[in-house]
């Protein structure tokens, strides 16, 4: 497998198709006329989508998206102990959209997918990586990764109310066992060029690009409608 930076909004949309996929699969999300599965956080231009290719498609991903605004997706649920985590001057990332194109995921593929994520990481100088996760996979994460949990298990009202877990895990511990050794994180070259990566700002407001508006403003309304008061009281 080989990884990729995302750098057009067909390969964008590439990723978030295989997320949509497996999350329909598992009925976590019904149908949408899209296709793609994202959230709005993840459209702009602190966010990157990497790409596990075997041959010319795409058999994973993995986005990730920055707390430069001190607003992730995962706010939404866990927003006071992620405010537990920048009251102590982290620099969060937050890794989501993770999804495989086989039903059963290789483990070898996550762990090149969140080793990618590292880099990302290291190229912005963001040390402090979080994911939601069930219960069920969390010790996958704490074993390989360095994660801890942080907080308790809640229901995310974006995903049917399915189980999440907060997990938290400093850039030493996760950036070092991400790739064996802190040492290929920061001086080994890879192809993960995330200069090129796509960014939605520098487009998205241009009119020959209708797809792309019309995608972002469809993700901002069903989100609004999942998270609203009336949503969260139903």
């Amino acid at each position: 497998m080989k990884l990729k930076v995302a750098a057009t909004f067909s390969e964008i949309i590439e990723g978030w198709r295989l997320v949509y996929q497996q999350y329909l699969k598992s009925t976590l999300i019904g149908p949408n006329p899209f296709s793609i599965f994202t959230y709005p956080e993840y459209i702009g231009r602190n966010s990157a989508v990497i790409l596990g290719r075997v041959g010319n498609k795409s058999v994973c991903s993995v986005s990730a998206v920055l707390d430069s605004s001190h607003l992730l997706p995962l706010d939404k649920c866990f927003h006071d102990e992620l405010d537990g985590l920048r009251n102590e001057n982290r620099k969060l990332i937050e890794i989501g959209l993770l999804a495989n194109k086989s039903e059963k995921a290789s483990p070898f593929y996550i762990m090149e997918l969140l080793s990618s994520i590292a880099r990302f990481g290291v190229y912005s100088n963001f040390h402090d990586y979080v994911i939601g996760v069930h219960p069920r996979r969390a010790m996958f994460f704490k074993q390989f990764f360095g994660f801890n949990q942080v907080g308790k298990s809640k229901k995310y009202h974006g995903l049917r109310d399915a189980d999440v877990i907060l997990l938290h895990a400093s850039g030493q511990d996760f950036e070092t066992l991400a790739q064996k050794a802190s040492h290929a994180v920061y001086f080994e070259e890879t192809d993960l060029k995330f200069e090129n990566r796509f960014r939605f700002a520098r487009i998205a407001s241009l009119k020959p690009f209708l797809l792309i508006a019309n995608v972002i403003a469809f993700v901002k309304r069903t989100f609004q409608r999942c998270f609203s008061p009336a949503a969260a009281v139903e």
